[in-house]
């Protein structure tokens, strides 16, 4: 046998012989003319008292996870966020009014045209339907052979609804400039 084993047959032992025996209670002896007092005997337990009620008040729901008020909040973050970035101009185009732009071209036929436009820098940009531009939200929505309509939707009309304002842009012949 090894040194393990012996180690756990001795403390065993010594556990039993440290519990000493077990032994059953001695009947209790009382002398021969005292009266043995009887206990009342113990009155049954209300049912009703037995049930624990839980109220709600004032204390936070202990079943819902406190995690998705954390993950709502961040959402609503996330969101504003990207609100705040959609408002942000995205290009050049739209840093600046439609009035500083310059139509210098249009190309291309009946089913595709593409324009450029030159701006007070002298930088030159490409557009196509739907290209936004302008600082109001506009975007191109047809290109012609002389001119491009932009449409930039407007607000607080009758009853509120929302609108569209038209705006050309008409390219220039040659020797004529463009009035401030």
């Amino acid at each position: 046998m090894t040194k393990r084993g012996k180690g756990i047959i001795f403390f065993s032992v010594l556990a039993l012989l440290c519990a000493g025996p077990v032994l059953p209670a001695p009947p209790e002896v009382t002398p021969k003319g005292a009266v043995k007092s009887v206990a009342a005997p113990a009155k049954p337990v209300a049912a009703d008292s037995l049930i624990f009620h839980y109220d709600p008040k004032g204390k936070p729901d202990p079943f819902k996870p406190f995690v998705d008020a954390e993950l709502a909040l961040r959402k609503l973050q996330e969101t504003q966020l990207k609100k705040k970035q959609h408002k942000l101009p995205l290009s050049p185009l739209q840093r600046v009014g439609i009035e500083q732009f310059k139509l210098v071209g249009i190309g291309g036929n009946e089913k595709g045209r593409t324009a450029v436009v030159q701006d007070m820098a002298g930088k030159y940009y490409t557009l196509s339907i739907g290209t936004p531009i302008g600082m109001n939200n506009g975007k191109i929505a047809k290109i012609l052979r002389d001119r491009v309509i932009v449409e930039e939707p407007t607000a607080g009309g009758k009853k509120g609804k929302t609108g569209a304002k038209k705006v050309e842009m008409k390219l220039l012949k040659e020797g004529e400039e463009v009035k401030p």
